[in-house]
């Protein structure tokens, strides 16, 4: 009789064990699926957001110079860096990961001085130096979400005998990267606008002419990359199709993009449109369960 006690307690001792076992198992895998109280495809979401809206904000200055009553960049200006801030800290609050908190802390850095400028009434010596130090914040923001990819990656892997095959690891780091094609478009929008004005007389260079035109092919290959994502649903090609739309009133008119014969607040509002849409269609990207 004492035999078989022991023996059972020997089962349910391994079955306790075992059931431990499993639960931690599943708690790290949920742990590491996710970035603080965020998922990852929302933390990449959102940490695109923040490249965008260093464009925006430094658009917006360089239109108020010609523009100074235009009440919508006054707004820009002002919401895109409570924004920007904001959504710096929870990013920040949320990271447990080493160098994604290194790269936010440069952010942090750069966006300190790039404040200072734009918090200056718009004046074109100002301007030429958000110019000059605009790509330095972008490449910042930009940095943290590869690292944010980078570490969900590292997530997957450690994790992947919770997934089904090679196959739903795959589909979920290609869902990573389209969210984040589809996020940077936002930037690319804002961006094309900001070197637009930035190519007026007062400011043009010919690193400002190259570059308007790099975001514009940059921009125009990657909606092509969005239209044949596997991803896509219904309501995802519907806003693709919306986006085509507003694009090639743009692209059709090239040549007008290059010798600035658009009229200043038709590309500030078309700007603004665009990166609405992608917006859009990113947040829908987020939400494709796999």
């Amino acid at each position: 009789m004492k035999n078989k006690i022991h023996m059972y307690k020997s089962i349910l001792l391994i079955f306790v064990i075992g059931l431990m076992l499993s639960v931690s198992d599943n708690l790290y895998a949920q742990k590491n699926e996710k970035y603080g109280s965020l998922s990852f495809k929302n933390a990449i979401n959102v940490s695109g957001k923040q490249r965008m809206l260093t464009q925006k904000i430094s658009k917006a200055y360089l239109y108020l110079l010609n523009n100074a009553s235009n009440a919508q960049a006054k707004k820009d200006l002002l919401s895109s860096q409570i924004i920007f801030e904001e959504q710096n800290r929870i990013l920040i609050q949320n990271s447990r990961f080493k160098e994604v908190n290194d790269k936010l802390k440069m952010v942090n850095e750069l966006w300190v001085r790039f404040k200072n400028l734009i918090n200056v009434q718009p004046n074109y010596d100002n301007a030429k130096k958000i110019i000059d130090t605009n790509t330095d914040l972008l490449k910042a923001t930009n940095a943290v979400v590869e690292s944010i990819i980078a570490e969900s990656k590292k997530s997957i892997t450690g994790t992947k005998n919770n997934l089904d095959d090679s196959d739903s690891i795959e589909d979920i780091l290609e869902l990573e990267s389209t969210i984040n094609i589809s996020g940077r478009q936002r930037m690319l929008s804002q961006r094309l606008a900001f070197y637009y004005f930035a190519n007026r007389v007062e400011l043009k260079s010919k690193s400002s002419v190259q570059m308007l035109s790099n975001v514009f092919y940059e921009l125009d290959g990657a909606i092509n990359k969005l239209l044949v994502s596997k991803f896509n649903t219904p309501k995802i090609d519907e806003k693709i199709g919306l986006a085509f739309s507003k694009w090639n009133t743009i692209k059709k008119n090239v040549s007008k993009l290059k010798n600035q014969e658009f009229e200043e607040i038709e590309v500030y509002k078309m700007s603004n449109q665009l990166t609405k849409i992608f917006n859009e269609i990113t947040l829908l990207y987020e939400k494709v369960n796999i």
